[in-house]
């Protein structure tokens, strides 16, 4: 086996990865929901300019928004006004399919049909396999997530 160098291990590594990704800033500029379903916005404020000139959505931003898109999915449908203690993305399945190069409304959507969602005790809910469509299946899967809810 071969021990690689520090600066073997620098030159194959992503900038963005080691620290691009503290650089990022965004936001939700709307969220919208129904019961079985979200639809959140996101605004990218600030971002690293990447080697090719273009933004390029990260597997690692979409992670966040995801959970985020869960988090408030789960205590606005059990109507909570607060998030009761922490949400935890407990599995998450996606697919990147193409590139998302947009930094404005970036769309992420949440659908919790209602055969997802089971009440593990009074004061814990666990949704199972929700489907996530971002930008209009650039990135598709499944996220399950466990909400307490008092």
């Amino acid at each position: 086996m071969i021990q690689l160098t520090q600066a073997q291990q620098r030159a194959y590594m992503s900038d963005y990865l080691e620290n691009g990704w503290r650089e990022e800033r965004m936001s939700f500029s709307s969220v919208s929901l129904e019961p079985g379903y979200i639809d959140g916005r996101i605004n990218v404020e600030h971002f690293q300019m990447p080697g090719d000139g273009r933004f390029h959505f990260s597997a690692q931003s979409a992670m966040i928004w995801i959970s985020q898109l869960g988090i408030i999915y789960g205590c606005w449908d059990n109507q909570l006004s607060e998030k009761a203690g922490e949400v935890y993305l407990r599995d998450l399945d996606i697919k990147f399919k193409r590139t998302i190069n947009t930094t404005e409304e970036v769309r992420f959507e949440g659908f919790f049909p209602k055969q997802c969602k089971k009440r593990l005790s009074d004061d814990l809910v666990y949704y199972k396999n929700a489907q996530i469509h971002v930008e209009g299946g650039a990135f598709t899967g499944t996220a399950s997530f466990l909400v307490p809810t008092g």
